[in-house]
């Protein structure tokens, strides 16, 4: 029986398009025989001007340009508060929160997966740990 909720879940989306030209080639086959599709990946913009004042790759058609991009002060304060650097792990947010447990619980998938193919959790002592001295003094042996 299959579930057509199920297959809502599945979907994927993607957030980033390329606009590209697309060529056929071979489109003059017979006609069993598909076309095939080359992407033409644009080349990187160099223009610094034009890289401060346009969002550059945001158009997704074909034809048409890149939004202009507006003062600081025309978008939202929740813009700003975005983290943008490397993803967080789970020892360094705050366990009142959902993405805690969301981060917690695929640390522990990855712990299982890795357990079952049979990786070993050994890992070697840093450098510092190399380093270390205890604070306690040494038993005098009698």
């Amino acid at each position: 029986m299959i579930r057509p909720l199920s297959l809502l879940c599945r979907r994927t989306f993607s957030t980033s398009r390329v606009s590209a030209k697309k060529k056929l080639v071979g489109a003059e086959t017979s006609k069993g025989s598909k076309a095939k599709v080359l992407v033409e990946i644009p080349k990187p913009i160099r223009d610094t001007k034009l890289l401060q004042t346009r969002c550059c790759g945001l158009n997704k058609y074909i034809e048409g340009e890149d939004p202009v991009l507006k003062p600081d002060h025309e978008y939202p304060e929740w813009l700003w508060t975005i983290h943008t650097g490397k993803p967080k792990t789970f020892a360094d947010m705050d366990p009142d929160t959902k993405e805690y447990w969301y981060a917690l619980k695929l640390a522990n998938r990855k712990q299982r997966n890795k357990a079952k193919k049979g990786v070993r959790f050994y890992t070697p002592p840093r450098t510092h740990e190399l380093k270390f001295q205890s604070r306690l003094p040494l038993r005098q042996s009698q």
